[in-house]
C-alpha cells in the first residue's frame, strides 16, 4: 500500500501541473497510472478499467476545481461559452457512464486508446491559429451537440474532456488561454457527473475492494489530489507564461506513447 501511495502522490504531481497548463482533467495520465496501480490493491481483472475509469473522474473534481479557480482568478473562464456546454455534457456523462462500467475491459482499453490517438491530433492541429474568417461562432445548437459529443468521448476515455473541449472551443474563435480556462471549470463539472455515474454503475458489487464506492477507489483519488490540487495551479500561473504551442506538440507526442501502451496492453 505504501508503494501504491507513493506512485499516486507523484502521479498526482504530474496530472496537476498538465491539468492547470492545458484544462485537461488530468484523466489521460490518471487512467493507465491506475491500471497499472490497481492491481496492488485487489482490483480484480474484469474490474480494472471500470475502477480506473470511476477514480479518475473523482481526481478530475478536486484537480479541476483547484485549477478553475486560478484560471477565474487570471480571467480566462467565459461564461457565456460554458454556461450551455457544461450542463449538456454533464448529463451525456452522467448516462453515458452507466453504460461504460458495464462494457469489458479490452473493449473500453482500446476505445480510451483510439481517443487518445484522437486527442494527439486534435492538439497538434490545434496549435496553428486558424484565419479569424474560417472560424464558426458558438450558437447554442453547436454548444449543445458539442457538448453531447465531448460527453460521449470523456464518458469512455475517463476524462475531464479538454482534449476536446479546448480545440471545440478554439475552433469557435475563442483565445487558446481562454478556451483553456473555460475547459478547466468544465471539467470540473464533468468530472462529478461522471464520479456519480461510476459510483452508481458500482454500488453493491462485491468483488471490488474496501475502501470503494462503486467503482471509486478512495485511497487512490486522496494521494493523487493531495499533490495535484496545488500543482494545478503552478500549471495554470505557466499558462500565461510558457510556450503552449511548443508544449503542446510535447504532450501530443506524450499521448500517442500512451495510447500505443494502451494498445499493447
Amino acid at each position: 500500500m505504501l508503494t501504491f501511495i507513493a506512485i499516486s502522490l507523484l502521479v498526482g504531481c504530474v496530472v496537476g501541473f498538465l491539468a492547470g497548463l492545458f484544462g485537461i482533467g488530468g484523466g489521460l495520465i490518471v487512467v493507465p497510472a491506475l491500471v497499472y496501480l490497481l492491481p496492488m490493491v485487489g482490483v480484480p481483472e474484469p474490474l480494472l478499467m471500470s475502477t480506473a475509469l470511476g477514480t479518475s473522474f473523482a481526481t478530475i473534481v478536486i484537480t479541476g476545481f483547484s485549477s478553475a479557480q486560478r484560471h477565474h482568478q487570471l480571467g480566462n473562464i467565459v461564461w457565456d461559452a460554458v454556461k450551455i456546454l457544461a450542463p449538456v455534457m454533464m448529463i451525456t456523462v452522467f448516462i453515458s457512464g452507466l453504460f461504460i462500467g458495464k462494457l469489458d475491459r479490452d473493449i473500453t482499453s482500446k476505445l480510451f486508446a483510439c481517443l487518445v490517438v484522437y486527442l494527439a491530433v486534435k492538439m497538434v492541429f490545434s496549435i496553428k491559429p486558424q484565419p479569424v474568417e474560417s472560424t464558426k461562432g458558438l450558437t447554442t445548437k453547436s454548444s449543445v451537440m458539442g457538448g453531447i459529443l465531448i460527453g460521449m468521448a470523456s464518458s469512455i476515455a475517463g476524462i475531464g474532456g479538454g482534449g476536446f473541449v479546448v480545440p471545440f472551443l478554439n475552433s469557435r474563435g475563442i483565445d487558446i488561454k481562454k478556451a483553456i480556462g473555460s475547459s478547466a471549470f468544465c471539467g470540473m463539472l464533468l468530472g462529478t457527473s461522471g464520479m456519480l455515474s461510476f459510483m452508481v454503475s458500482g454500488w453493491g458489487n462485491t468483488a471490488i475492494p474496501d475502501y470503494s464506492l462503486g467503482y471509486v477507489y478512495l485511497p487512490a483519488v486522496f494521494s493523487i489530489t493531495a499533490t495535484s490540487f496545488f500543482t494545478s495551479k503552478l500549471g495554470a500561473n505557466a499558462t500565461a507564461k510558457l510556450p503552449v504551442p511548443t508544449l503542446k506538440k510535447g504532450f501530443a507526442l506524450l499521448l500517442i506513447v500512451i495510447a500505443v501502451n494502451m494498445f499493447l496492453k
